[in-house]
């Protein structure tokens, strides 16, 4: 974005794995498995734009096409078996910027491919399911992402117009969806392909953002520097997408 007056957004939106967790590992050797019960390899380029970010239903269709029917079903069945216990680490900074702009009053959403069991259990031990107004997660919209419909979702959900969000991604496909919806993003981490993928700014990885009060409005920085001004509305978030 051109430099100028620092624009202001309305609500924040989420990426969970990636962006407030690691989890890639857990991840690909989920679908590595997979792949190789049908005798076929991941390519770097396969994970990077039909696996990491994508929703299991693009990822399957991408990588098991020409299987039949129910074949690609049942490997679905077993990604929803296997995906609510991933393993993941935290992402150092995580908890800290989910807690200051929560606590700010900004409006805070979740949009994750995760099944809602996997993305509470992971909010839940982070700490900061009270710092969310909402959350979408896997199969609460008819396309996942690189679609933009969990990021329009989000932002109806949220009472904000998808021009309003700032969204943090860390995947192409997820910044594509954001992109799509309308919504303005920070790629967090390959900055080449995020930016190709349509992500405003980048930032190394999580710990580069920070969150500041100037002026008496709640600045989001990249390395130092204000890159959005975000609104605040007045009480404690609550997961259900009310303030108290």
């Amino acid at each position: 974005m051109a430099s100028g007056p620092v624009p202001v957004f309305a609500g924040v939106l989420f990426d969970l794995d990636g962006v407030l967790i690691d989890s890639t590992e857990a991840i690909l050797s989920l679908w590595r498995g997979l792949a190789a019960e049908h005798d076929r390899a991941l390519s770097a380029s396969a994970i990077r734009d039909d696996v990491l970010g994508c929703s299991p239903e693009h990822s399957v269709s991408a990588l098991f096409g020409d299987l039949d029917p129910d074949t690609r079903e049942e490997i679905l069945r077993r990604v929803r078996v296997a995906e609510t216990d991933l393993a993941f680490v935290e992402v150092p900074g995580a908890r800290e910027i989910l807690a200051t702009l929560g606590g700010a009053g900004v409006r805070l959403a979740l949009v994750t491919g995760a099944s809602a069991r996997r993305a509470r259990r992971v909010v839940a031990h982070l700490g900061v399911a009270a710092a969310f107004d909402a959350m979408v997660t896997w199969g609460e919209t008819a396309r996942g992402k690189p679609a933009p419909d969990c990021y329009l979702l989000a932002a109806r959900r949220l009472g904000l117009a998808p021009a309003d969000c700032l969204v943090v991604e860390d995947a192409p496909s997820g910044v594509r969806a954001a992109s799509s919806a309308g919504a303005v993003t920070v790629g967090v981490g390959d900055a080449p392909a995020l930016r190709a993928a349509g992500a405003t700014w980048t930032a190394p990885d999580l710990a580069a953002l920070s969150v500041a009060r100037a002026a008496g409005a709640v600045e989001l920085r990249l390395a130092g520097a204000p890159i959005a001004s975000l609104s605040t509305v007045a009480g404690p978030a609550t997961l259900s997408g009310t303030r108290a």
